[in-house]
C-alpha cells in the first residue's frame, strides 16, 4: 500500500493513508526544534502515531458493515472525510474468527504488505537523518561559541 495516494477496496471503499503529521514532525526538526517525542520513536511500528486515514468514498457502507467497532466521533469523521488516526483505524477491523469481513481482510494484506513497512522505514530514516543534523549543527555551535572564548 502506498503512502499519501488514493486506493480503492474491493467493496468500494476509497482511502488514503496520510502522512501528514510525520512531515510536520520531520519540518519541525529540521528547524531546529528539539522534540521529546522523537525518544518514543524506536522503530517504522512507532510511526503508526503520526499516520491518519482518510475515507473518501463509502464511508457509510463501511460503518454499516464495522458498526460494533466504529466509535460516534469516528462515525462523523468518516462521513466528514476528516482523518482518523491509524490506530483507531485499524481497530476497526477487531472481530470474530468466524466473522466474514471483506475489508478488514484487504485492509490486513495491505498494511502487511512490504511495500508498506519499506515505506515506513524510509520515513523512520529520514527522521532519523533529520535528528542527526540537527545535533551535529547544535554540537558545531557548541564548538564555535567555546573557541571563541
Amino acid at each position: 500500500m502506498a503512502l499519501d495516494k488514493i486506493h480503492t477496496l474491493q467493496t468500494g471503499v476509497s482511502l488514503e493513508i496520510s502522512t501528514v503529521t510525520l512531515q510536520e514532525l520531520i519540518a519541525k526538526i529540521l528547524t531546529g526544534r528539539e522534540l521529546p517525542e522523537l525518544g518514543q520513536i524506536h522503530c517504522a511500528n512507532d510511526l503508526y502515531e503520526y499516520l491518519s486515514v482518510i475515507v473518501y468514498k463509502g464511508a457509510a457502507d463501511l460503518i454499516k458493515r464495522r458498526q460494533q467497532w466504529v466509535s460516534q466521533k469516528n462515525k462523523a469523521d468518516l462521513v466528514a472525510a476528516r482523518p482518523i488516526p491509524f490506530r483507531e483505524f485499524c481497530d476497526f477491523f477487531w472481530r470474530n474468527l468466524d466473522e466474514h469481513d471483506p475489508d478488514g481482510d484487504e485492509w490486513v494484506r495491505l498494511i502487511a504488505d512490504d511495500s508498506f513497512f519499506t515505506q515506513l522505514s524510509e520515513f523512520l530514516n529520514k527522521i532519523r537523518t533529520a535528528e542527526r543534523k540537527l545535533h551535529q549543527e547544535k554540537d558545531l555551535m557548541i564548538d564555535l561559541n567555546l573557541g571563541s572564548v
